[in-house]
């Protein structure tokens, strides 16, 4: 079982001072509740208050802290009967006004006014199928209301991963987990994510392209039986999206850039043995209806699914975790062969003859597999080994998250920990671990230990370091389809510390350190924070992050000249970003927020080298500097052999990225359910190669960057059958 915050029903709830006791009432209507037929009904409860000043925590049902997790040590409301079965009917509709505002371009014709007006509804609706299960409907959904993705500069090779922030995938979401490490069978932002194809016809051409695919409904069916079993499905459908394009002449012509797709999740849990024992199963499946050539690069058909046990025993002192899964996916051969000479794989390196590349292939499989067995509660002392595995062809991206398969790793983890007041600590634990990596090759790729500190002082402060080492290994990804390059060890740090929570002022800082053998690489960042409440009704937060990154081998790019030539350099990146929240609950029913985060990120490149031996056991002979011969704002030419005549060019690498983002939303619950939200949302941002410029001159041209503008009112209206 896992804990939910996120469950969005209608009650009331008060607080309030009698008789010198602080009292809260909260009023739950059954019609919001799932329970089972019983005539006699038993229902796990629990009820806890956390008192700030205090860092004290008041529970109804004792909760040891060396348990095996809260839910366990619940207790049992007894007494309930009578109760009619539930077949509510909640129904949400919403419609929406917004007005767009960007920069004018009397040329453009879809920009010509600068302005664009809109509008939406749509249909949100919770029905009872029975007591016990539910069925969340939402048609033609808006998040504009939403907070934005914060801004980031993205040098890897791999996806950034951002949080779920859409109520309706949130809600409820626990049950759809399968973790398994980093990677994960559901990741729900693949519903609604932004168009597969972007177009850039060239000069004196125009594009109007989606910023993100519509979403024409999705389905949640969700609840547990009498009996412990626990039933998920989403069901979701996205329309089919279009970039319009004005050629020269101003004639418009539109391209389909993502085809209706529909997404399939579903997932069962069912627990045995008061618990100790969990079994579970997984099935996804992305089904795109492809009609259009110019999408071919796309999967037509995916399927994932999963196993999953948990066994406890000794009374939930010990633990085993199992999970399985595996993946099949067909399309053209375009899209099969985009799979394979993906990041998360690079079937096509010299000398990775155990992959099988085929170009041709229409389909791919793969499966992973982990096993983990420790210690996970009562004593001082916990402790787990556990080997995870994940062949090179399994891919969870059309509705899942991973970044690299191809990995062997085996992990021993232990940690001290002291959950009682001492000396200075409240609580103090030390954590140890321990790995090794290989691909399915045999080739070593790592090994490294972390050591961490944690703890809570008597003065409620925090604090955590963590120390890292790793040794070096084959990187089969750093050449982005090259062949494999040895790369050096590396020492890493970084920590936290805050002050205490309850204060109406709270501080916090935050660092890391990271080094690479050879001096190869090196960067650190330092993150402040700040938060004050001036009053109960006001939260205001700021938190800075300051970040410097030098790296002798960042990839650049690959030339096609004579045999093949991999491109690295080094790289002087200075990255600063600021992020502003304020919190104003004027009452229990009306809200402000504000999210302001400017961004800016300048790298300069230098000393383009090729990889020579990338195996070589000394770090100078696995490349050799590249003379620059001449360059300018966007091309660099280069000469390799010394005569002083460009054997090839390249894009210049340098950037400069300014952003800024930033919404404002107040929210009005005029009626129990029913929210009016006023929405400002703004984005600006700019891109050029003035790497040199200071963060005063890149701040200078973020001002100059015109804004895209956002106001939006919306209002819907809940109520039951």
């Amino acid at each position: 079982m896992s804990w939910d915050s996120n469950w969005n029903a209608v009650w009331n709830g008060k607080v309030g001072m009698e008789d010198s006791a602080w009292v809260a009432e909260m009023e739950i209507p059954l019609s919001q509740l799932r329970y089972s037929r019983e005539i006699e009904q038993v229902w796990g409860m629990h009820v806890w208050r956390w008192i700030s000043r205090l860092s004290e925590e008041s529970d109804w049902e004792i909760q040891t802290k060396s348990g095996p997790g809260m839910l366990f040590n619940f207790g049992e409301l007894r007494g309930i009967s009578g109760l009619k079965p539930s077949r509510r009917i909640e129904l949400v509709p919403f419609i929406l006004g917004d007005l767009n505002t960007f920069k004018k371009e009397p040329e453009n014709p879809f920009n010509s006014k600068g302005r664009e007006w809109g509008g939406n509804l749509g249909l949100d609706a919770k029905i009872g199928v029975s007591s016990n299960f539910t069925i969340d409907l939402t048609v033609n959904p808006d998040f504009g209301q939403v907070e934005s993705d914060p801004s980031v500069m993205n040098l890897s090779a791999f996806e950034t991963y951002y949080d779920e922030k859409r109520p309706f995938f949130l809600e409820g979401l626990t049950i759809f987990d399968y973790d398994f490490d980093d990677k994960n069978l559901f990741y729900s932002r693949r519903i609604g994510h932004s168009p597969s194809q972007s177009i850039s016809p060239g000069a004196d051409y125009y594009v109007d392209a989606p910023d993100m695919t519509t979403i024409l409904g999705a389905a949640k069916f969700s609840g547990t039986t009498s009996k412990g079993l626990s039933v998920g499905l989403i069901q979701s459908i996205t329309a089919n999206e279009f970039t319009r394009i004005s050629d020269p002449e101003r004639n418009i012509e539109k391209v389909k850039v993502e085809p209706l797709t529909n997404y399939t999740v579903a997932r069962i849990k069912k627990g045995y043995k008061a618990g100790n024992t969990v079994v579970g199963g997984m099935l996804t499946s992305t089904n795109r209806f492809i009609d259009s050539d110019n999408l071919d690069f796309l999967v037509r058909d995916a399927f994932t699914g999963g196993l999953d046990l948990r066994h406890h025993w000794k009374d939930k002192e010990f633990y085993v975790d199992a999970r399985l899964l595996g993946s099949y996916l067909e399309g053209s051969d375009i899209a099969i062969n985009n799979l394979q000479r993906s990041s998360a794989r690079y079937y096509q390196r010299p000398g990775a003859d155990y992959l099988d590349y085929d170009p041709n292939r229409t389909s791919l499989g793969g499966y992973g597999g982990k096993i983990k067995v420790g210690k996970g509660s009562k004593g001082l002392w916990k402790y787990a080994t556990d080997l995870a595995w994940v062949s090179p062809g399994l891919e969870l991206n059309d509705l899942g998250y991973l970044n690299q398969a191809d990995e062997i790793r085996q992990e021993n983890e232990l940690e001290y920990f002291i959950n009682k007041p001492v000396s200075i600590f409240n609580t103090f634990s030390i954590e140890l671990e321990q790995f090794n990596s290989w691909n399915f090759n045999g080739n070593f790729q790592g090994s490294g230990g972390h050591l961490s500190f944690s703890s809570q002082f008597r003065n409620n402060y925090s604090f955590y370091v963590n120390f890292i080492i790793e040794s070096g290994g084959l990187d089969t990804r750093k050449l982005r389809g090259g062949p494999d390059m040895l790369m050096p060890g590396s020492f890493t740090t970084f920590g936290n510390v805050r002050t205490d929570q309850s204060k109406k002022i709270i501080l916090g800082f935050s660092y890391s350190y990271e080094a690479f053998g050879n001096n190869s690489a090196r960067s650190f960042g330092f993150r402040p924070s700040l938060t004050i409440r001036p009053f109960s009704m006001l939260k205001l937060s700021a938190n800075a992050d300051y970040e410097v990154n030098k790296d002798k081998l960042q990839y650049v790019t690959a030339v096609d000249y004579q045999s093949g030539r991999y491109l690295l350099g080094t790289i002087d990146q200075k990255t600063i970003g600021l992020t502003f929240r304020a919190d104003l609950n004027i009452s229990p029913e009306f809200a402000i927020q504000y999210y302001g985060s400017p961004f800016i990120s300048r790298g300069k490149y230098s000393e383009i080298k090729r990889i020579t031996s990338p195996k070589d056991k000394d770090f100078n002979q696995r490349f050799s500097l590249l003379n620059k011969v001449t360059g300018n704002e966007n091309i660099i030419s280069l000469d390799e052999n010394n005569d002083y005549l460009i054997d090839y060019s390249i894009m210049n690498p340098d950037f400069n990225f300014h952003e800024f983002r930033s919404n404002l939303v107040a929210k009005w619950e005029y009626n129990p359910g029913s929210f009016i939200y006023l929405v400002w949302s703004s984005d600006r941002s700019g891109y050029n190669k003035l790497s040199d410029a200071s963060f005063g001159e890149s701040v200078g041209y973020l001002g100059d960057a015109l804004p895209n503008n956002i106001f939006m009112i919306k209002l819907n209206y809940w109520f039951s059958l």
